[in-house]
């Protein structure tokens, strides 16, 4: 990769590193996320300038360029942040059914006239 290519990643990840902070100090970022953002950018710094690292990955998995180890290192993180999303949508769907039982059992023991 060339040394522009190089310095090119690093200040987009600089900024996303200042724009996940950013998010977390006026709290639209929970502490977790911004943990795991901030590891995904340090990933990026690591695989940008480890060379002899990404040289090595591109031998282990078989692709023909370290570009290729990226995309697929890429599509990989995504497909994991897909299934965790997914995860968290699912349990987010079932709290709010439980809530929204919950609820309307507390409105019919208080009004029985709702009752079918």
């Amino acid at each position: 990769m060339s040394f522009q290519a190089k310095l090119i990643i690093t200040t987009l990840a600089l900024l996303s590193g200042f724009f996940v902070v950013d998010l977390l100090r006026k709290r639209k970022l929970s502490e977790s996320y911004t943990l795991l953002w901030l590891l995904v950018i340090f990933g990026m710094f690591f695989f940008t300038w480890a060379d002899k690292f990404l040289y090595s990955l591109t031998l282990l998995f078989g692709a023909i360029t370290p570009v290729s180890t990226l995309t697929l290192l890429a599509l990989m993180f995504i497909l994991i942040m897909l299934i965790f999303f997914s995860m968290k949508i699912y349990k987010m769907e079932r709290m709010i059914k439980e809530f929204v039982q919950r609820v309307a059992l507390d409105n019919v023991k208080r009004d029985p006239r709702l009752t079918p």
